[in-house]
């Protein structure tokens, strides 16, 4: 890697959990000595872009935080999906994610708090497995099924929970089923106590390049709460979700929004 590689690879990695790390550690990370590396975080910490620690260690400066606020406030697809999340979040009451491909892995990328007091809870910026959760499933379930086979071998699935899929063709099996019905809807997948229906965003081909879950408490989802939810993630034009293919032309020109289906 060059020196600007170098200094990219840096931002990836402070993004990354636990968030904290030495300059020797960093070094390793990225194939760089150690005196070329704090350099390269003396420019990163100079820029606001990495902060040191108390105990010399590095993690995401100010500015990182500064830009993406201006992002989400001003430019791109978050700014425009932001109001049908929140329109969405407040007929059911329930949280909702927003997720894209990046670099080729399903990250949720924002989200919208649920109004209830008792509610699920995450972190936005995650990157998320192609075999549990909604964003990864439904996202893992339009992706080329070969990379999704590679991705398992490289990364074999670890159970979060007793209900997490590790079996690689288990897996397979479970997003071409995803596809072909156009939603997702998982049950304790990270946690056995939350409920996750998820469906695509799709392009004019039919390719999935983001996804909207909503993620509820299990105790609170019988029966008939779960076909409600499901009818309004999935089917009901007013719920919001489906409005989307509107205001989603604003994004690289134009997107449709479907769920079960490619509007026109």
């Amino acid at each position: 890697m060059n020196s600007t590689e170098k200094v990219v690879a840096l931002m990836k990695i402070l993004g990354q959990e636990p968030y904290v790390y030495g300059v020797t550690e960093l070094g390793e990370m990225i194939g760089c000595g150690k005196s070329g590396t704090f350099k390269l975080l003396s420019v990163l910490v100079k820029e606001g872009l990495a902060a040191q620690t108390a105990d010399h260690k590095y993690t995401l400066g100010i500015m990182t935080y500064l830009l993406g606020k201006r992002y989400e406030e001003n430019v791109g697809v978050v700014r425009a999906v932001r109001p049908y999340m929140q329109k969405l979040r407040d007929l059911t009451g329930e949280a909702i994610t927003f997720g894209m491909l990046v670099n080729g892995t399903p990250t949720s990328i924002c989200r919208e708090e649920g109004t209830s007091l008792v509610r699920v809870m995450a972190h936005v910026g995650n990157s998320r497995p192609v075999y549990a959760g909604g964003i990864g499933m439904v996202l893992g379930a339009y992706m080329d099924p070969d990379d999704v086979r590679k991705m398992l071998m490289e990364n074999p699935p670890k159970p979060f929970t007793s209900n997490t899929i590790t079996d690689p063709y288990k897996v397979l099996e479970e997003l071409a089923k995803i596809r072909k019905q156009g939603y997702a809807v998982r049950e304790g997948d990270f946690d056995l106590d939350t409920i996750t229906f998820g469906a695509p965003l799709l392009d004019k081909s039919g390719n999935a390049w983001a996804a909207l879950v909503m993620s509820a408490p299990r105790s609170r989802v019988d029966d008939v709460v779960r076909e409600r939810y499901l009818f309004q993630v999935r089917d009901q034009p007013g719920a919001g979700l489906l409005d989307l293919s509107r205001v989603l032309l604003l994004y690289k020109g134009i997107y449709t929004f479907a769920y079960g289906g490619i509007l026109t």
